[in-house]
C-alpha cells in the first residue's frame, strides 16, 4: 500500500514540473501566428477590393442600360427625330436636360467646345427607326478603372453587356470597336 501512495504522489510530482515549466508561448511561436494572421488578412483585403471593384463594374453597367432606356423614352416623346430621311443622332446629356434620366455618373460638363462625360455618348437612329448607342472610351467610370468603347451597340449588346466586355478585354457593341 505505502508503494501504491508513493508512486502516485511520482506521478504528481512529475505532472506539477512539466506545468511549472509552462511558460507561454515562445517569440517565434508567437511570430508564426503573427505572420501566419498577416498573410490570412492579406488575402481577405484583396478579395474584398475585388468585390467592390465588380460591383462598381456591375453599376456602371446598369448606367449604360439605364441610359439606353431613357434614350428609347426620349425618342419616342420627340416624333421630329423619327421623321428623318438620314441617320439622326442626340446626346446623352440632352437625355438627361429632357428630365428622362437623372445620374451624376457620367458628369456634364463641357470644356470649351468639346463635351465630356455624357455629351460625349451619342444615340443614332437609323432610317428604320433603330437605336444604338456609342459611349466612347473614358465616358464612364467604374472606381479607377475607365471604360472600353462601345460603338453603335444595339439594345440586345447593351442588355448582354458584361464587365469584361466593357471594362477588360474588347467592348461588345456593333460595328468597329476601335
Amino acid at each position: 500500500m505505502i508503494d501504491a501512495i508513493f508512486a502516485e504522489e511520482t506521478r504528481d510530482n512529475r505532472l506539477n514540473k512539466l506545468m511549472k515549466d509552462e511558460r507561454g508561448l515562445s517569440l517565434v511561436e508567437l511570430l508564426a501566428v503573427v505572420v501566419i494572421l498577416a498573410i490570412i488578412a492579406g488575402i481577405g483585403v484583396i478579395a474584398i477590393g475585388n468585390v467592390i471593384q465588380n460591383s462598381r463594374e456591375d453599376a456602371a453597367i446598369s448606367e449604360v442600360q439605364q441610359a439606353y432606356a431613357a434614350a428609347v423614352l426620349y425618342q419616342s416623346t420627340n416624333p421630329s427625330l423619327n421623321s428623318s430621311s438620314t441617320t439622326t443622332t442626340f446626346t446623352l446629356l440632352e437625355v438627361m436636360e429632357a428630365g428622362l434620366m437623372n445620374s451624376t455618373s457620367w458628369g456634364t460638363s463641357t470644356s470649351g467646345a468639346t463635351p465630356t462625360g455624357a455629351g460625349r455618348v451619342v444615340f443614332s437612329i437609323a432610317q428604320n427607326g433603330s437605336l444604338t448607342m456609342t459611349v466612347p472610351e473614358g465616358a464612364l467610370m467604374a472606381g479607377q478603372e475607365p471604360n472600353n468603347a462601345l460603338t453603335n451597340a444595339t439594345q440586345n449588346e447593351i442588355n448582354s453587356l458584361t464587365r469584361d466586355e466593357f471594362f477588360r478585354g474588347n467592348a461588345g457593341g456593333g460595328g468597329d470597336n476601335s
